[in-house]
């Protein structure tokens, strides 16, 4: 099997790592998303600081 040249030391081609990296950046944005209204849910129910 001859070997892949435009493969990076992670294997992945370079549309293969795009396309993970925006499935990741989704992820990390909607994580982000769901503990900002975490924080603001527990602040009006439990206010901290004040």
């Amino acid at each position: 099997m001859a070997d892949n040249t435009d493969l990076s030391f992670t294997g992945l081609t370079d549309e293969q790592a795009q396309e993970l990296h925006s499935v990741y950046m989704s992820g990390l944005f909607l994580f982000a998303a769901v503990a900002v209204v975490a924080h603001l849910a527990t602040y009006i129910w439990r206010p901290w600081f004040g």
